[in-house]
């Protein structure tokens, strides 16, 4: 599904949306009200069913989404532009025509239902929402709000009142939001525990795919749970990384917590030799259990060699926190070379030192590499 890409924000209305094609059947109910990231927007602007697809005002995007928008009432379309792309919608017609701006290329793209014009203004269905921006339109669970979750394609910087996070088990009292978010950003956030908000100034990525968790629980086994938020710090090919910040509300107080690639690499030793035509990787691992870890692999010195796969294991290439029967725990990755993952650092953390530190730490391969285990002790 092709999306209109980010540019920076432009504003202008539509204007002058004269006789065009109009919809032909609409639901009687009371009006909708439209939100757009849980704040309301565009109250003399309702959203409505057209027989089983819900429409929303193309104005809407501009509550959140960097681009122009301009009706050309001569020919009856309305045309949508960054500065990387100028799609073409039409009243009556269920194709957008798309243009690159920046060469001569361009797609013609297939709607889920026709663009509708009602009372001057011109109407997309949330599907077309989603396809021109990523963003999410469907009815709140209050049934009379339509509300649109804008994702992480947003230029403005409202306030998002909706929280991003719920604590499992916490009955709903232990919540995350962010303070601000500012582009694909999140700009700060402020956790609410039994009623009590505290704001933090960490920031993050606002990926729709992989939101902030929250999780309320005793890690540091002092008989009072603490809030642990984890948050996404970005996802490519090999990489995935996050964060972890643990808090005590009752003195909204953050712990100190080593970083899964740091506490890792102070615990793992490795060494990458050539063995005839086997390439050889050796772990040892310290912490409460100390382990040894040597994997072979057969006839892989030929691959480059050391030049290719390094003389030591490479740590945290893909790293995940999670919270786990009331213990905090992450996972890292090792790599023999730039990208060939040997297999996962299981990590287990504890109080101390006025934080977390790491309690133990054990290697395990891949389904992959599991095979090419030598030694275990």
């Amino acid at each position: 599904m092709k999306k209109i890409l980010t540019a920076s924000a432009l504003a202008l209305l539509i204007a002058g949306c004269a006789a065009a094609p109009t919809i032909d059947s609409v639901s009687a109910a009371a009006p909708l009200t439209l939100s757009v990231d849980g704040q309301p927007v565009l109250p003399k602007l309702h959203p409505f069913h057209s027989g089983k697809l819900l429409y929303v005002p193309a104005r809407a995007l501009l509550e959140y989404y960097p681009v122009e928008l301009k009706w050309d009432n001569a020919h009856k379309k309305l045309s949508l532009t960054t500065n990387s792309s100028r799609s073409v919608l039409s009243p009556g017609s269920s194709a957008m025509q798309v243009q690159y701006t920046q060469t001569d290329g361009g797609y013609k793209d297939k709607l889920e239902g026709p663009v509708l014009l009602k009372e001057g203004h011109v109407y997309v269905s949330a599907g077309t929402v989603s396809l021109l921006t990523g963003a999410e339109a469907k009815p709140a669970a209050s049934g009379d709000t339509v509300s649109i979750t804008s994702g992480d394609v947003s230029t403005s910087v409202r306030v998002l009142k909706e929280p991003l996070a719920i604590a499992a088990g916490s009955s709903g009292k232990v919540k995350l939001y962010t303070a601000r978010k500012e582009g694909s950003t999140y700009k700060g956030f402020i956790l609410e525990v039994n009623g009590r908000k505290y704001s933090f100034n960490w920031e993050s990525p606002r990926l729709v795919s992989y939101p902030p968790e929250l999780h309320y629980a005793d890690v540091d086994d002092d008989g009072k749970p603490e809030a642990i938020v984890i948050l996404s710090l970005g996802t490519g090919t090999g990489i995935s990384q996050e964060e972890v910040h643990v808090v005590k509300p009752e003195v909204w107080k953050e712990l100190a917590v080593p970083t899964a690639e740091k506490a890792a690499s102070a615990a793992v030793s490795s060494r990458i030799t050539l063995d005839n035509s086997d390439v050889v990787v050796r772990l040892e691992l310290a912490g409460a259990a100390p382990s040894k870890v040597t994997l072979r692999l057969p006839g892989r010195a030929g691959d480059g060699g050391l030049d290719h796969f390094g003389t030591e294991a490479g740590i945290g290439a893909v790293t995940h926190y999670k919270v786990v029967n009331g213990k905090l725990k992450a996972e890292t990755s090792v790599n023999a070379g730039i990208e060939e993952s040997m297999g996962t650092l299981m990590l287990d953390y504890k109080a101390g030192n006025g934080g977390m530190v790491l309690d133990t730490i054990r290697f395990q391969p891949h389904d992959t590499t599991e095979q090419y285990v030598e030694k275990e002790q």
